[in-house]
């Protein structure tokens, strides 16, 4: 058994995730926005306001990612960042209004992108998928 090819499945699928993603944030207009910046997005949608240490963690990537991608949101409009009251060292990050408003379109491409999947796997396997995904990375 070779296991090359499923890394060259992953990648395909995330390639396929991404046209998807950046296609429909054209249509929406969101020209400024990229996939990357969507973990950071949808993250702030449910909570409103994190530390970014905690989001960084909670979207399992780096310090030194997460501050580019907040520092192009910054740029854009979409969120802010502010001192924590609890930590003096600590940044705060949250979204602003133009921010909030992107619930509907992220609805939207979260829809699509289960869509696609839905045409090709079952619930059972799409549950056996993201099952195997997640032991492959969480090793």
């Amino acid at each position: 058994m070779t296991y090359s090819a499923i890394f060259s499945h992953a990648s395909r699928l995330r390639e396929m995730g991404n046209r998807f993603i950046l296609a429909e944030l054209g249509k929406a207009g969101l020209t400024d926005l990229a996939p990357s910046h969507g973990d950071v997005l949808v993250h702030l949608l449910a909570c409103e306001t994190c530390n970014m240490s905690d989001l960084a963690k909670r979207i399992r990537r780096t310090k030194s990612t997460v501050t580019t991608l907040v520092e192009k949101l910054e740029r854009n409009g979409y969120v802010e960042r502010l001192p924590d009251p609890t930590d003096s060292r600590g940044v705060l990050v949250r979204l602003t209004g133009k921010g909030r408003a992107l619930e509907p379109a992220f609805t939207a491409i979260s829809s699509g992108l289960h869509g696609l999947l839905a045409q090709r796997l079952s619930d059972e396997e799409a549950a056996l998928l993201e099952r195997l995904l997640a032991k492959c990375i969480n090793a």
